[in-house]
């Protein structure tokens, strides 16, 4: 892990370039500046990962009915293996259960093994498949779902 202090922090509007920038380089398939700007606008839990006053990651939550979803978590490709992901992904698990969800559910790519075998670290057991969900290319890839029972 990096030496420096990692802190977390809402996801404002202004800072949707530099997110933008981050995801277009470290997604495979990205998201557009379009869909942060949605979920801000939405009401969804948007946070950031901040490294010396620089975005280094974000994730984007969904809530409804005692149920958070992840809906996506991209750590910038020169800070991955650092275990930003992963303090990431528990700062989301904690936002959840703060908001009093009791299960947290994300969809992985089948061909994502790093990710898969974070969120399995994490306490995520597979629960289903959702069939040709991702683009790839000329074709499709699977979703593994995972979900978690949150701990208060």
């Amino acid at each position: 892990m990096t030496k420096h202090s990692l802190t977390f922090r809402s996801m404002l509007e202004s800072d949707l370039e530099q997110v933008n920038a981050v995801e277009q380089q470290s997604a495979e398939h990205p998201w557009r500046k379009a869909h942060f700007s949605d979920s801000l606008k939405s009401g969804y839990t948007c946070e950031l990962a901040v490294l010396d006053c620089r975005v280094v990651g974000h994730s984007v939550m969904m809530m409804a009915a005692g149920e958070a979803s992840i809906l996506i978590l991209t750590v910038d490709k020169p800070f991955q293996r650092q275990g930003i992901g992963r303090q990431l992904l528990q700062h989301m698990l904690h936002k959840a259960g703060q908001s009093a969800c009791e299960t947290l559910l994300l969809e992985v790519r089948r061909s994502n093994i790093r990710a898969f075998n974070l969120y399995l670290d994490e306490g995520f057991s597979e629960i289903g498949i959702r069939k040709n969900y991702y683009p790839m290319g000329n074709h499709r890839e699977d979703a593994i779902v995972m979900a978690t029972e949150i701990n208060c």
